[in-house]
């Protein structure tokens, strides 16, 4: 006991700050909007795009002025104590949205549902349709092939060259590079006719 109070009581000051619950792509949206920015882009290049996931919290701010708290016992699995605030007079504002990730499919005409996945938030390239990642000597001779893994290495090049997305570890940066070399030297190549 101090100066007459128990020492499991006290007074809260000051912020506290909170992580809680999954927040909704809008609400990540709000926060974020360079996102939808890059969406626009997408979209202005003539590419489409479709959701696949995110992971967002909820930033929230309690502001304490001399509000009453309680150390009380607790659960073996959580510690021996918690402590009680009364919050009904501070109720937390919301700050802002954590994004720890917002995965993103881009396709283009001939590539629905995909021609690249990426994390536009990390910018992280994870999956890259095969019509270009598995391309063969040869298959320049198929129209319908040559052209599909044109349109995913545009996609590929673009998030790579322009906005500086890096490539997921399952992907080989020297196999990228040695496809990339091949693409640019059939752009060059005059048509067949």
């Amino acid at each position: 006991m101090v100066e007459g109070i128990p020492l499991n009581k006290g007074w809260a000051k000051g912020k506290l700050l909170l992580e809680a619950g999954e927040a909704t792509l809008q609400e990540a949206m709000k926060f974020h909007p360079q996102i939808e920015s890059m969406l626009r882009e997408i979209e202005g290049k003539g590419w489409m795009h479709l959701y696949v996931e995110h992971q967002a919290k909820i930033v929230g701010e309690i502001e304490f002025s001399g509000n009453e708290y309680q150390i009380v016992p607790w659960s073996i699995l959580r510690g021996p104590y918690g402590i009680m605030i009364d919050i009904s007079s501070n109720f937390p504002v919301v700050k802002g949205v954590k994004l720890e990730k917002l995965v993103y499919n881009i396709y283009t005409r001939k590539t629905f549902p995909r021609a690249v996945t990426a994390d536009l938030l990390n910018k992280t390239i994870t999956y890259i349709n095969d019509a270009f990642w598995k391309w063969e000597k040869g298959w320049e001779k198929d129209e319908e092939k040559l052209s599909k893994a044109r349109e995913v290495y545009e996609v590929v090049k673009w998030l790579i060259d322009e906005k500086k997305f890096g490539l997921h570890k399952d992907y080989d940066v020297e196999r990228y590079k040695e496809l990339s070399e091949t693409f640019e030297k059939m752009k060059g190549e005059r048509p067949r006719t």
